[in-house]
């Protein structure tokens, strides 16, 4: 949905290699900058992902410069640099196994997980939002 919006807006948009979606969380370039789109995000629950299961570097310490997130109840793209967003994250220290908590990292390490995801709500991060997209019309 996203590249066709753009696309028929005239915008110079391409999908990202696979290598670049998989290894570095980018999955769109537009003028060359690298885009992470997230799908079905809501305003009261926005996951952001630190590090990924397997211990890696999750899509906030990835290589895009922009992220995307389609919050369902805007029917809209809010944009945000990934660095604002990692930056405002890393403010957080408290750890929890329990999945209904905000603004604490949540990890499943007694699974086995290496992921660290905090959830927020976008009224914890619409002060970074520095674009929206709305496709209501579209």
């Amino acid at each position: 949905m996203f590249f066709n919006i753009l696309k028929g807006r005239g915008i110079n948009i391409r999908k990202s290699s696979r290598e670049d979606d998989i290894f570095h969380h980018i999955d769109f370039y537009i003028d060359d900058i690298g885009i992470d789109i997230k799908a079905n995000r809501h305003l009261g629950c926005i996951w952001l992902e630190r590090t990924n299961v397997n211990g890696d570097n999750g899509w906030l310490k990835g290589r895009a410069k922009y992220i995307g997130m389609d919050v369902v109840e805007l029917n809209s793209f809010c944009f945000f640099k990934r660095k604002d967003l990692l930056d405002f994250v890393n403010q957080y220290t408290e750890t929890t196994s329990n999945k209904d908590c905000y603004l604490k990292w949540y990890t499943r390490a007694d699974w086995n997980r290496k992921d660290e995801i905090i959830k927020v709500r976008y009224n914890d991060i619409k002060h970074l939002e520095i674009k929206r997209l709305n496709y209501a019309t579209n």
